[in-house]
Order: C-alpha cells, then structure tokens, then sequence
C-alpha cells in the first residue's frame, strides 16, 4: 500500500468518523429535545393532577354538605310523618270515645221531631 492510498483509506476513515460524530450528535439533540418534551409533560400532568385532587376534595366537601342536608331532611320528614301518625293515631281513640259513649246513651224517643 503506497502513501497516496493510506491517505486515501485514512480520509474516508476521518469522513467516516465525521459523519459518524454527527449522526451521534443528531441523536444527542433529538434524546435532549425528548428528555425536555418528557419533563414538560411531566410537568403538565403533575399539575392536571393536582388541580384534580383539589376539585374532588372541593366535590368532597360539597356531597358531605348535600349528604347531611338530606339527612337532616329524611329526618325532618321522618318527625312530621311520626307526629301526623301520633296525631292520627288520637283522633281514632277520640272517635272510638265518642262512639263508646253513644253505644251508652240510650237512643231518642221516636217521637223526636229533627231539627
């Protein structure tokens, strides 16, 4: 192998090596601008994250509230039903009363005009 050709085989080597060093310059770029992709949706989805977990705590809070707002209607209803059963539960034994005493009483003359 004569000088020209060694110089020839080394500088294909060294455009190797350069178009080489630049396809892993190329790649080194492109992981750098995924890496900086990655870390930006990262970013992105850890504050969706966050905004979510404080929407269901304030959801949280609010189907508490409406939870013990229908409990304390259930039981608001439960006491009217109770009192209007307890009441009509009082007009029966007064009108069993009234009957028990005209069972007693005995009946009007026939003779009694209707006024």
């Amino acid at each position: 192998m004569t000088g020209k050709e060694l110089s020839a085989v080394l500088a294909e080597c060294a455009a190797r090596t350069e178009i080489a060093r630049a396809g892993v310059e190329e790649a080194r770029r492109k992981q750098e601008a995924a890496t900086a992709e990655r870390k930006e949706l990262t970013v992105r989805l850890e504050r969706q994250w966050a905004e979510a977990d404080a929407r269901w705590r304030e959801e949280r809070v609010v189907m508490r509230e409406q939870r013990d707002e229908n409990a304390r209607k259930t039981d608001t209803i439960l006491a009217e039903l109770k009192e209007g059963r307890d009441e009509r539960r009082a007009l029966i034994e007064a009108i069993f009363r009234v009957i028990d005493r005209l069972d007693q009483q005995p009946p009007p003359p026939p003779n009694l005009r209707s006024v």
